[in-house]
């Protein structure tokens, strides 16, 4: 019996899926093979095709963010054991059965099995690209633009009270007593 390949989100350790499809979509649509919800992949973020040689392509839709396979950019590549695959701000293990690949840095060499996958992520934050800040932040500014509005008019009211009761306590010592 024949094991598929896998993704391991390398984010959330323990979060797989099996590759077992001659093609998977992936994206952040809930009608996605590899559905993830994550604001910086788009909706049908990419494609995973099986190639001959039993390992899988990688080809990106167009997407907001972009694709990138060992932190660079991609079209469409096919995929080797021990590949990062990066999705917007999705780090990914493609884990290949019976394949083996070390990933060298600057600084050492270590070789990436199930059981190391916390700490390896190269992604940078992308909060700021995500296709929904724009959005957020407006609706941000809305809602300081209505409290700064409602506060003020409270204060207006205040003050406005506080004068008159002013003016009422000195019209009172103005008038003598009955």
């Amino acid at each position: 019996m024949a094991v598929n390949p896998k993704l391991t989100v390398l984010k959330h350790p323990g979060k797989t899926f099996e590759l077992d499809k001659d093609m998977l979509t992936a994206g952040r649509n809930d009608n996605m093979d590899l559905c993830i919800k994550d604001a910086t992949m788009s909706g049908h973020h990419c494609d995973f095709i099986r190639a001959e040689s039993g390992d899988y392509v990688v080809r990106d839709n167009n997407s907001t963010n972009g694709t990138k396979v060992n932190n660079l950019p991609v079209t469409e590549v096919e995929l080797k054991n021990s590949d990062i695959v990066q999705l917007g701000g999705v780090e990914m293990l493609y884990d290949a059965p019976g394949g083996t690949r070390t990933v060298t840095d600057i600084t050492h060499t270590i070789e990436i099995n199930g059981n190391e996958l916390t700490n390896l992520s190269t992604v940078r934050e992308l909060d700021n690209f995500s296709p929904f800040l724009r959005e957020q932040e407006r609706k941000q500014a809305t809602a300081n633009k209505v409290i700064f509005a409602v506060v003020g008019a409270l204060i207006l009211v205040v003050a406005g009270l506080l004068v008159w009761l002013v003016w009422m306590i000195l019209s009172k010592m103005g008038t003598p007593a009955s």
